[in-house]
């Protein structure tokens, strides 16, 4: 009798816990309303995993009334989806915070720099306005130096020959009104004109150069000839420092006879040669 009870209860304890053991339905539904309850579903969407326990608890009641059944499979998935849902919710609305927050941020750094490009538009149109008002001084002011100047050199115009070229203006003076014959020292109404050349002078500013040029006829040797010239424009350029010329550049240089302007044959072309030009020169300045 032994030999055959012992194995009968054994048999039947097995049967029963087979009987009792969950479905892989539900034992899927448990697992993934854990990882909704703990997870962020748990925060973020109570309602949703608030309905996925009570379709766990369906479930478990089904498998209570009978492991295994087709109701209990049934629940066990209604179960499962909603804890899937519940999960997927939770994704859901950390994205759209997410979201949120990048745009706010974005937006945040969109108005910065919209902000600091106002600033910088403005801060440019202040420098570009400057810079127009400092440009129409400057041309206001070269326009009435310009104004000035021509006068200057109008009133010039009784006592000596006024050449422009370009940037340039050659003044030239006869030689026998400002030296005796093979002299430096220049005559008492030499002194009165120059003093009025002086005074135009002193109207042209550093960026100006003025160079003094003394010339000769082609009498005498070349060498004398370029003594008494050079002489000359020394002469000139010492009198006109004298009469406030200061211009860092005023210089003189004797060319001797070696550029007439007309013929040395004859008396006249003779004493068109012998001349002073004072070349007022505008100094060529690198753009900025």
């Amino acid at each position: 009798m032994i030999r055959i009870t012992i194995p009968a209860f054994i048999a039947a304890s097995m049967l029963v816990a087979c009987a009792h053991d969950p479905s892989k339905e539900l034992v899927a539904a448990r697992s993934t309303y854990e990882e909704a309850e703990d997870g962020p579903a748990g925060n973020l969407a109570k309602a949703e995993v608030y309905e996925a326990k009570k379709a766990l608890t369906r479930a478990e009641r089904a498998h209570d009334r009978k492991s295994g059944s087709s109701e209990e499979v049934d629940l066990s998935y209604v179960a499962l989806r909603k804890s899937d849902y519940a999960i997927a919710k939770a994704h859901f609305l950390q994205y759209e915070k997410q979201t949120e927050m990048a745009k706010a941020a974005y937006l945040t750094t969109l108005a910065s720099q919209k902000d600091r490009a106002e600033s910088q538009l403005e801060t440019t149109q202040g420098q570009l306005d400057d810079k127009s008002k400092a440009l129409a001084a400057q041309v206001a002011a070269r326009q009435a130096l310009e104004k000035q100047l021509a006068s200057a050199m109008a009133s010039l115009s009784d006592m000596a020959k006024i050449k422009q070229e370009d940037q340039k203006t050659i003044i030239t003076l006869n030689g026998a009104v400002l030296f005796r014959s093979d002299d430096t020292k220049l005559l008492p109404i030499a002194q009165e004109k120059l003093a009025q050349v002086a005074d135009a002078l002193k109207q042209y500013g550093d960026e100006y150069s003025i160079t003094v040029v003394g010339h000769t006829d082609s009498r005498g040797s070349d060498e004398h000839n370029r003594q008494l010239s050079q002489g000359r424009a020394d002469s000139v350029k010492s009198y006109l420092s004298i009469k406030g010329v200061t211009n860092p550049t005023l210089k003189s240089t004797g060319m001797g006879e070696g550029q007439p302007i007309s013929d040395n044959k004859s008396a006249e072309g003779r004493a068109n040669n012998r001349r002073v030009e004072i070349i007022v020169d505008r100094l060529q300045t690198e753009a900025k």
